[in-house]
This record gives C-alpha cells, structure tokens and sequence, in this order.
C-alpha cells in the first residue's frame, strides 16, 4: 500500500528575552532551566513566545533539546521560531556542539545498512492490532493559530502486511462512520510503505550524510534525502466529501535518522515539493517517528507517533497522532472508545 495523503474537505526567568532580539544560545539555556526546574511543558512553551531570535534556529538544536525532555508544546513553539527565523544569520558561536562527522565510508555503510533493514521492514513485522488516536486542528486564516476540530480513536490492524483503519469514535462519542467520512486530512502508510519507499530502487534516491542528533538519548545519524516527482510513489488526493477527487503524484524531501547502534530508521521528516501550482494543497509535510514497542513479548520497531501539516489558501490543517496499545492480532479484539489516550514518551 502506498503512503498516501488525502484531505477531504467539508467546506519569571524568561521575562528578559522579551526586551531585545535573543541568541539561540539564550533559547536553549532558557528551555534547559525550565527542565531543570521542572516546569510544566505548556509553561515552557508559552514562555518562549516571548523571544524574538536574532539569529536561525535549526532542526539538531530542536532534536537536541526534545532529547533531553522538552515536551511536545515546547518542541512545537521551537518549530515554529524555527520558521520564522529561516531568514536569520547563523549563530556565530553554536548553542549546542557536534561531534565531528564520520568518514565517508562509514556514512555509506550506514546508509546501506539502514536501506537493507527497511526493505525488509514490513516482512518482520507480526500481525497486531493498535489504538489511534488522531488530533486534528486547524488554522482558518494560516496565522499559525491552531485550534482543536476533533479527535478520532481508531482501530488499526495490521494483518498479512495489509492496513485496515476501523474509526471508533469522534470526540469521546462512537460513530458508525468510515474514517474517509470524517472529513478533514487523513493519512495512511505508516506501517512501512514510506520507509521502503525512500530506500526503493524505483526511487533513485539522492541522499548524503547531514549531521549528529541526540534522538530520545540516543547518538543519531541524520541524512538529507530527495525523490524526484518522476520516480516518487508519494501521492495526494484532495476533493469534496462523496464527490471528485483531485489525484497528483508528489517528489520529496527531507531528513531520515537512523540510529547509530542499530542501523534502524527511527524518524522521518519529509517535506512534499514538485506540487501542481493548480493543485489546492500548497504544502503538505510529515514527521514520524519509530521505536521499539513490545508485542506478545517481543520488540518490533513500530511507529509512536506522526504530524502531518497539509496548507490550503488561507485554510491549514494538522494531524498529530498516536499509536497506543500494541497487541498481537485476534479477531474479536476490540477498542473501547472511551479508553483514556496517554501521552507519548519522549
């Protein structure tokens, strides 16, 4: 199965900052005391609205920071002084040091080797079934003020390498609908069909080593990656509820991380490009993430969570999901819709 996008619409210690343009240096030592202090993640989150950046802010600081426990509000207001600061001079004394890169063999060893346990992704992976819940917002006039439309509880079975989504409820309440009609974006895929996709031969992937990340604790490489819309298998739908459906096909690019003692991608960050100026959809991009998750007893290296972000003109939408209660597959499992929804480890 293809990954696929398809929207279908239904028509105190930080009080310094605010005086002047701050340093990211200043960010990231602000955000690390409020961990040290244990504030809560909105607190942090809501105090860093207060900074206006003299300088760019990039991903590995982000990763850095979300490594050491900033929480999804912080990491999301760190997102987005990272868009609004692209156009900024890079720090002259970096905020948080690298390590030197690896010798250009190595970088190709990994790559391979990360290649290699993706094509045989889907074939490692047992039969289950999983809860998700899916937190949709929207921004109605594209000023990056989100609100809450609805969140969904699905059940998601995985079952001889094929995906079946059965929506549960909408907002705490069961519903007889199909998850398609919901409205709003929907994204399905991640079990596997966007990780091989990147590592296809069909693919031509142009890749090269980019940077060191600390990724939930863990010593991570970062590679940039790009597929040309001739050789993508990345497609959008978009479209009315119950009517025509715009069908395009997409090129990528973005950032695949692997981590340093397994060779297992454990996050994909992927921008669309080469979209059709006629096209509604203007931007659509996706993060996902992976890791080691227990399954009748044994590790598989499952998705956690996902974000997808799809732009229209002025209308802006974004998905963050969870994948919660792993289990082996049976087929009178059930999902009860009122099941509370925890939050993701970091």
């Amino acid at each position: 199965m293809p990954f696929r996008l398809t929207a279908v619409f239904l028509l105190g210690c930080f009080a310094a900052a605010a005086q002047s343009a701050a340093s990211v240096r200043a960010v990231v030592e602000n955000v690390r005391q409020g961990l040290r202090l244990n504030h809560q993640d909105s607190q942090v989150a809501k105090a860093l609205r207060k900074f206006k950046l003299a300088e760019r802010l990039d991903d590995r600081t982000i990763e850095t920071l979300e490594s050491e426990g900033a929480g999804p509000a912080t990491v999301a207001e760190l997102q987005q002084m990272r868009d609004t600061s692209a156009h900024l001079p890079v720090p002259q004394v970096p905020a948080i040091e690298a390590p030197p890169a690896p010798w250009a063999g190595e970088q190709e060893r990994v790559w391979e080797a990360a290649g290699e346990k993706s094509l045989s992704y889907t074939g490692s992976l047992p039969d289950f079934i999983c809860t998700e819940s899916v937190k949709r917002y929207k921004d109605p006039e594209g000023r990056e003020q989100w609100h809450l439309a609805d969140t969904l509880v699905l059940k998601l079975t995985y079952f001889e390498r094929k995906e079946d989504y059965q929506l549960i409820s909408i907002n705490n309440h069961p519903t007889h609908l199909t998850y398609e009609q919901t409205g709003g974006a929907i994204t399905e895929g991640e079990f596997g069909s966007l990780l091989g996709s990147i590592f296809a031969e069909s693919s031509r992937t142009e890749y090269r080593w980019d940077h060191w990340t600390t990724l939930r604790q863990r010593p991570t490489h970062v590679y940039r990656f790009r597929i040309a819309v001739e050789n993508s298998a990345y497609h959008m739908s978009f479209g009315t509820t119950g009517g025509y459906l715009q069908h395009v096909s997409m090129g990528q690019h973005g950032y695949l991380y692997v981590d340093r003692e397994t060779n297992a991608v454990v996050r994909i960050a992927a921008e669309a490009e080469s979209l059709p100026p006629d096209f509604p959809v203007k931007r659509a991009g996706s993060l996902l993430d992976y890791g080691f998750t227990d399954v009748g007893g044994h590790p598989y290296l499952l998705p956690l969570r996902s974000v997808t972000r799809l732009d229209t003109l002025p209308l802006q939408h974004r998905n963050e999901v969870q994948f919660l209660d792993y289990r082996k597959f049976s087929s009178d499992a059930t999902v009860t819709f009122g099941d509370p929804v925890p939050p993701v480890k970091k």
